[in-house]
């Protein structure tokens, strides 16, 4: 196994300035969900250029590439990367700071599109430790809920068998050369809102001959927030959050119509109907008093991520021999962030864990989705060596053997 790190570092290595080139690439080129032509192209080019089978999905930007072990095995695993960017005019001043307008790799998917080419590059040069199959696999579309479907219904997980999966994000609250994992859930379920308020509207200096539907809207989010501290057990960790609110145009006006829209995230997928349900409840009542009607919209967005326990332990015992246990942090709670990656973890035992990209823990951190987000290049080899140690390990033990 000694022998396997070092090999796992000395490629890493060399092919670094490589990593770090495609990521600044991408970083400067970022393009919305679905609309990853050119990020798609030179994943392709690259993958052609280190001679890594791959096949389009047809009319997506979704890849799918194959490395093949040279010891004999009929098994497979999957390793998963985004590849989209965020709508957000980036404001870091970096040298390689995204040149497209209104558009920003705010959330790290640079830096997991070129983990997973580094990773495909590594195993390549390591087909004689492993048996079966590694897939690769590129997704468009995950910050709007997208890519993982159409990826599992072109038969990802068949020819041959997958049955674990692996995928990572970064974390801006772990620093370099780290990693943080958590068996069972990791990521939250989510679901999104949209609430329609009517009323009659009239003037701001009689709100008597009106229904003020800007105070039921404030009077309503306060109301949400009592869902979770009184409707809900308070041992099932649940957060409602108002995001958005459009209503009226002037300030002597009292409009007619606003709109909320809001996101729900529970640990437990269950919770999510029967917070709908608790929301309705609460316009029918207003409605009763206020004469505002309200209408609710939901809609689904992910479940939870769950990792498995057995595979977890797994991937801390392979990482910790390449970056040492100290730098394999457990977390103790779920992210309360969602990720559509659990498509593919309720389909076949995975693991989803965090890369640092803090290169300065001392100093306060943007956080994603933040215009000021960074993550340092650095980050690229503990992903790649990471995922590539881990990879390799899960085949070995035959964990996913058919």
């Amino acid at each position: 196994m000694k022998n396997l790190t070092e090999r796992i570092h000395a490629i890493v290595e060399e092919i670094y300035n490589e990593l770090v080139f495609l990521r600044h690439t991408i970083h400067e080129n970022p393009e919305l969900s679905n609309e990853e032509y050119k990020t798609a192209e030179l994943v392709e080019k690259i993958l052609s250029a280190w001679e890594i089978q791959y096949v389009r999905l047809p009319n997506s930007t979704a890849i799918i590439a194959e490395i093949k072990g040279n010891i004999e095995g009929n098994h497979a695993i999957g390793i998963r990367a985004d590849m989209d960017a965020l709508p957000i005019d980036e404001n870091t001043a970096l040298d390689y700071a995204s040149k497209t307008k209104g558009v920003m790799h705010a959330c790290g998917h640079d830096i997991h599109t070129v983990n997973l080419l580094g990773t495909g590059y590594v195993l390549s040069q390591l087909k004689d430790h492993f048996s079966g199959t590694v897939k690769l696999v590129f997704q468009p579309a995950e910050e709007i809920g997208g890519g993982a479907q159409e990826i599992l219904d072109f038969g990802v997980l068949e020819n041959p068998k997958v049955t674990a999966f692996l995928a990572a994000h970064v974390s801006e609250d772990v620093k370099v050369g780290q990693i943080q994992v958590k068996a069972e859930e990791v990521m939250l379920a989510a679901s999104q809102f949209t609430i329609t308020l009517t009323g009659r509207g009239g003037h701001a200096s009689a709100p008597h001959q009106t229904d003020d539907i800007i105070l039921a809207a404030a009077k309503l989010i306060m109301e949400l927030q009592s869902i979770p501290s009184r409707k809900i057990n308070h041992i099932e960790p649940a957060v409602i959050t108002v995001g958005s609110i459009h209503g009226g145009t002037r300030g002597n006006i009292i409009p007619k119509e606003l709109v909320l829209i809001g996101t729900i995230r529970t640990q437990n997928n269950k919770l999510h109907p029967e917070i709908h349900e608790h929301i309705n409840n609460i316009l029918t009542a207003q409605e009763c008093i206020t004469g505002v009607k309200g209408i609710a919209s939901f809609r689904i967005g992910s479940g939870a991520v769950y990792n498995d326990p057995e595979l977890t332990k797994e991937f801390v015992a392979a990482t910790a021999n390449l970056i040492g246990l100290d730098n394999v942090l457990i977390a103790k709670f779920p992210n309360n962030g969602s990720e559509n990656f659990y498509r593919f973890s309720k389909e076949v035992p995975s693991v989803f864990f965090r890369i640092g990209v803090s290169d300065n823990p001392l100093e306060s951190v943007e956080p994603a989705h933040s215009p000021k987000f960074r993550a340092a290049d650095e980050a690229l080899k503990t992903g790649v060596s990471v995922m590539a140690a881990a990879a390799i390990a899960f085949l070995q033990k035959g964990r996913a053997s058919v």
